[in-house]
């Protein structure tokens, strides 16, 4: 779908690969409604860009949900594009996972983002023409040790994502899930210098405008998935051939030494905003 003229709505939009793709889409011509937690960002962004909304939003609220999706048909008629990118990290090994920060995880990277397919659904329905892009990441295929509770949480958003598409076949609604690798962004550093993963594997990281550019390219072609780079579609590729010998690799290249510090962010610390890819 040419992004040119049409209503879209960015959710994690106030830094990393939210706020490159917002100016992407501006710069393509889209009529942009932008959400994030993070007030002040959100609105200094949404003011360099021409006839950007702002409208701060925490995903984790179904009410919020709903209440951004309304906002984009009150103020524009109709929401053609839906980028489901917010999201927050989740390090830790699964037998010490806690139920609290997995909640809060899924709250965010899975709730959140069905909460507002179920509200434009019925919206790009009734127009006859829309889509939905879920930012999701190559751990949905391939998890990383230390990284169970969020790759969980992006695996059943892709599964949520690939049902919805066979259920809205001809309805003129597409579905594309979009799956970045390693991702240089403040969501990044922030996970890695809090958690005890050690890795002897670490893949270069690409900016959040070239994550950016793929979703854009995304928007105009609706493929089912999108990959960030060859080496991310290379390295699926090779799990799924050689899914021992992987893991194995997996298992000795990165490590775990506990340190102090919660897995997640604290309620009341500046949120991670933006989905800040981090899987490799």
């Amino acid at each position: 779908m040419d992004p040119r003229h049409r209503v879209v709505i960015i959710t994690g939009a106030s830094a990393g690969i939210g706020a490159a793709t917002a100016r992407l889409f501006a710069a393509a011509g889209a009529k942009l409604v932008l959400a994030a937690r993070s007030r002040e960002p959100l609105e200094r962004l949404a003011a360099t860009l021409p006839g950007a909304v702002a409208a701060p939003t925490d995903v984790s609220d179904p009410a919020q949900c709903r209440a951004l999706v309304e906002l984009a048909r009150a103020r524009h008629g109709r929401v053609d594009i839906l980028i489901n990118n917010a999201g927050v990290g989740l390090a830790g090994p699964v037998v010490e996972l806690s139920s609290d920060d997995l909640e809060r995880a899924l709250a965010v990277n899975l709730f959140g983002p069905l909460w507002l397919m179920q509200a434009v659904a019925p919206l790009m329905r009734a127009q006859g023409r829309g889509q939905i892009i879920n930012v999701s990441t190559v751990l949905a295929e391939q998890p990383l040790p230390y990284l169970g509770g969020y790759a969980a949480a992006k695996a059943a958003l892709e599964r949520l994502s690939e049902t919805l598409r066979m259920e809205l076949r001809g309805a003129g609604v597409s579905v594309t899930v979009v799956r970045p690798g390693s991702t240089r962004t403040e969501f990044r550093a922030r996970r890695l210098g809090a958690g005890g993963e050690q890795r002897r594997l670490a893949p270069p990281a690409v900016p959040p405008e070239t994550v950016a550019r793929v979703i854009l390219r995304a928007a105009r072609r609706e493929p089912l998935r999108a990959y960030v780079t060859v080496g991310d579609r290379m390295a699926i590729w090779l799990a799924r051939l050689l899914p021992g010998p992987v893991e194995a690799l997996l298992s000795r290249a990165i490590t775990w030494e506990p340190v102090a510090g919660p897995a997640l962010p604290r309620p009341d610390a500046p949120p991670a905003q933006g989905h800040g890819r981090d899987n490799l």
